[in-house]
């Protein structure tokens, strides 16, 4: 019997919500990719094109 990972990465939560969603109709287990630096609302900024999250 194989088993199923779901695995994600979700800066801002929404991502998280859906791989929850999915992992949950596929019988699968979750796991999250943590950054090794947190982001902060700066780099998350997607219409500075020097954020960390547009690089």
């Amino acid at each position: 019997m194989s088993k199923t990972l779901a695995a994600y990465f979700s800066a801002s939560g929404t991502t998280a919500k859906v791989a929850e969603t999915l992992a949950k109709a596929a019988n699968a287990d979750v796991y999250e990719i943590k950054p090794a630096v947190p982001y902060t609302r700066a780099d998350l900024d997607w219409t500075n094109k020097k954020s960390r999250s547009s690089r």
